[in-house]
């Protein structure tokens, strides 16, 4: 012990008395707070780099979730655009009846006495479901234009925003026709 605890001040007879005996516990609290002192500091030293490891593993993890995100809302964009194509091709479908049956059902309505001039059936672009129909009859005159809606409304075709226009021999007619399931 006298290796670790040394007096500096050694007793010199006549001049001084040595340290007291309770003065001999300050450097062994000094070598007990200076080994303290480096454990911590390894401590904190080990807890920096632990620290420094776990943000750079977190600012990875963080990159790749946005980069990820990224690419998820890209594919939820390209499945949207692609829901909305295939919706339209469906609502065109939908709308987009076949005509035969309403060019045979205005003429079947005609009389003996009157004639199909001329019949024109235009589908709008934007919306396949309304078709615009033109109708010019020579003879039968108003009677014959309400037979020819009386056919196309049995067809399940409402018509909207006619027109009927008397000439002398003839009568033309223009209206929408729009479908109307039942």
């Amino acid at each position: 012990m006298e290796y670790i605890i040394h007096d500096l001040k050694t007793e010199r007879q006549d001049v001084s008395a040595g340290l007291p005996s309770g003065y001999k516990l300050i450097p062994t609290l000094f070598y007990i707070v200076s080994v303290a002192s480096v454990f911590l500091s390894l401590y904190f030293y080990a807890s920096k780099k632990a620290y420094q490891t776990s943000e750079s593993q977190m600012k990875s993890r963080t990159s790749e979730a946005r980069t990820q995100e990224t690419r998820f809302r890209a594919q939820q964009q390209g499945i949207t655009a692609e829901s909305q194509k295939a919706e339209g091709i469906a609502q065109w479908l939908e709308g987009s009846r076949p005509l035969q049956p309403v060019t045979v059902a205005i003429n079947r309505s005609m009389s003996k006495d009157s004639t199909i001039a001329e019949l024109t059936l235009t589908r709008d672009r934007d919306i396949p479901s309304n078709t615009f129909v033109q109708l010019k009859i020579d003879g039968g005159g108003t009677e014959q234009i309400d037979s020819a809606r009386s056919a196309l409304s049995s067809l399940n075709y409402q018509i909207y925003h006619s027109n009927e226009k008397k000439g002398r021999n003839s009568t033309d007619f223009q209206g929408t026709l729009v479908y109307a399931e039942q």
